[in-house]
């Protein structure tokens, strides 16, 4: 049976390359995305297999993939335990439709008379700039969690989703030295499988510790073409240079226009598919060295430098420090994360841009949101600090920034050295207060390539691999040194000037075009179609924004986001 008997299921737009497809009279299996089994890329002998047992099979899949199976009478959809594939669904009679690309559902859903927005999602995104759980931007269609089944049958209509994974949440005791060694040695395994059938493999390099990381797994005889982008060649883009340059890799410095962000702006939003802000579309439509496979150090940040634990920055002799101290998480943890998650929308009071009778409702789906990306955790959990982070680390594919991938992968394919099963699982057995900071990674490259740690962090211009204390007294005195107009005082912290992604105040102010977007937002038709928003509220936070206030950025960004997605052509 070829996949042309299947007719139930209705892809929309593009799919991921196939990574394998196996046929029988009773069953189509295709796997897209990147996957590997047994350290090997998966192949079609693989699959045959999984007819007889699919939910182990799917288990046995390591890395970033979606399973289809297709039958008379229905499919299966699985996704990996990232949701690396973010996958986005509805039915329709005894159809399917599924789509890696939510602006291509969104399109179905209005061709077809079945578009529904939903407001407190729009509202979510502004909060929180990413939605969570199935929630998608309408009422009909979700998004496949990860680690998940997504049973279909045609005959009925109906559909189900269950787990086939949940995350073992047991702490080692072993101590950061052994942590590391153990992350080291799957790194390494991860680069070798990712770049397996690549023939011209690049690494987005920064000055920081996560691609640093990445590029310490790759062996010094088959290294990758570094790249690094900047809008100038600034403190980042040296970092980076002489990392590669340390261990003789080849190093691109690939500039981007001051006012890109506008001129993705579109594009941006729909490969986004109004799910995450446009500002963070930093590599389409650039020109970088020929390449077949783009890798990145996405996820080591957030899984082993613990970024968005909550914490208190320590101070001694009242001057604030480089040491911090992990927060107590209170009872009610959803209320407390809604009010003090790190990426949540700072600056303003997001329901001051509501009106007023629709506050409630707006945090309600915040908390019940959050409360469904929870219930697999409850009862399974040794820390507080593993609730607080999983509603962040349990689907990477919908974090905040995530667009940063999808526009990488408008160039040239792009994989996650970071997803891999065994990565995720040291880091959910890593215990918060080894994986917080820059020592954990440090400890790591140590063991992949000691040599990296030579070369200063471009987040303080210092060694990387400095404890708290010490980075703390260095840190003083460089600064006393430089005030005292003393010689050989050193670099001082980097600058916004120094990053490789310009702020959110940095891109309205360099875009005459987006500008002029900001003014006709409280007219925005998309914004009015919700009927949540307080236009006058929305015309004030934009003069604002225009008159230079930095503190409005994120919102107006978000909101532009918002007004591009519904804007009236969109719905063509």
């Amino acid at each position: 049976m070829t996949s042309e008997d299947h007719p139930k299921v209705l892809f929309l737009g593009d799919k991921p390359r196939v990574a394998a497809r196996s046929e029988s009279e009773s069953r189509t299996i295709t796997v897209y995305g990147s996957p590997s089994i047994n350290g090997r890329r998966v192949g079609a002998d693989d699959l045959v297999g999984m007819e007889r047992n699919l939910v182990g099979g799917t288990r046995s899949l390591d890395g970033e993939f979606v399973l289809v199976s297709k039958t008379g009478d229905g499919a299966i959809v699985a996704s990996d335990r990232f949701a690396s594939k973010p996958l986005f669904y509805l039915t329709a009679g005894d159809k399917l439709i599924i789509s890696f690309a939510y602006s291509s559902l969104w399109k179905w859903l209005s061709d077809n008379n079945r578009l529904n927005p939903d407001p407190f999602a729009f509202y979510e995104f502004l909060y929180f700039q990413r939605l969570f759980g199935e929630t998608t931007l309408d009422q009909n269609s979700k998004a496949l969690p990860p680690a998940s089944l997504l049973s279909f049958n045609s005959n009925t209509g109906a559909t189900s989703v269950d787990r086939y994974w949940i995350p073992d949440f047991s702490k080692r005791l072993d101590g950061r030295k052994a942590i590391a060694s153990d992350l080291a040695d799957t790194i390494r395994a991860s680069v070798t499988v990712k770049t397996s059938d690549a023939t011209s493999p690049s690494l987005l390099l920064s000055g920081g510790m996560d691609s640093r990381t990445a590029l310490g797994g790759f062996p010094e005889t088959d290294l990758p073409h570094c790249i690094t982008i900047g809008e100038t060649e600034n403190n980042e883009v040296d970092v980076a240079r002489s990392l590669a340059n340390l261990i003789n890799a080849d190093h691109s410095f690939v500039q981007r226009s001051e006012n890109h962000y506008a001129k993705v702006f579109q594009k941006a939003v729909a490969t986004a598919g109004g799910m995450y802000s446009f500002q963070h579309g930093h590599f389409f439509d650039l020109d970088i060295p020929e390449t077949d496979l783009i890798l990145h150090g996405h996820g080591f940040d957030y899984f082993f430098q613990g970024m968005y634990l909550p914490s208190t920055r320590k101070k001694i002799l009242g001057r604030p420090s480089r040491s911090y101290s992990l927060d107590t998480i209170g009872f009610d943890l959803v209320g407390e994360y809604i009010e003090q998650a790190k990426y949540r929308l700072k600056g303003i009071n997001p329901l001051d841009l509501l009106k007023p009778d629709f506050a409630d409702q707006a945090t309600d789906k915040l908390r019940a949101d959050l409360e469904s990306v929870l219930a697999p955790t409850r009862g399974n959990t040794v820390e507080s600090f593993d609730e607080w982070d999983y509603p962040t680390t349990s689907a990477p594919g919908r974090h905040y920034t995530y667009l940063n991938l999808l526009s990488a992968g408008s160039i040239a394919e792009q994989r996650t050295i970071a997803f891999t099963n065994d990565i995720f699982d040291i880091y959910y057995s890593t215990p918060a207060i080894v994986r917080y900071g820059t020592l954990l990674l440090a400890e790591t490259i140590k063991h992949l390539n000691p040599r990296l740690l030579e070369i200063r962090n471009a987040n303080t211009n210092l060694r990387p691999d400095l404890s708290p204390a010490t980075l703390t007294l260095k840190s003083w005195t460089r600064g006393l040194k430089r005030r005292l107009g003393a010689k050989g005082s050193g670099s001082s912290d980097p600058s916004v000037e120094d990053r490789s992604w310009p702020s959110g105040a940095e891109i309205i102010r360099n875009s005459e075009e987006l500008n002029t977007r900001i003014s006709q937002l409280h007219d925005s038709p998309g914004l009015a179609s919700l009927q949540v928003f307080d236009e006058t509220k929305i015309k004030n936070l934009a003069t604002k924004a225009r008159e230079g206030n930095a503190n409005t950025a994120a919102a107006i960004l978000s909101l532009l986001t918002i007004d591009e997605f519904l804007s009236p052509q969109k719905q063509r």
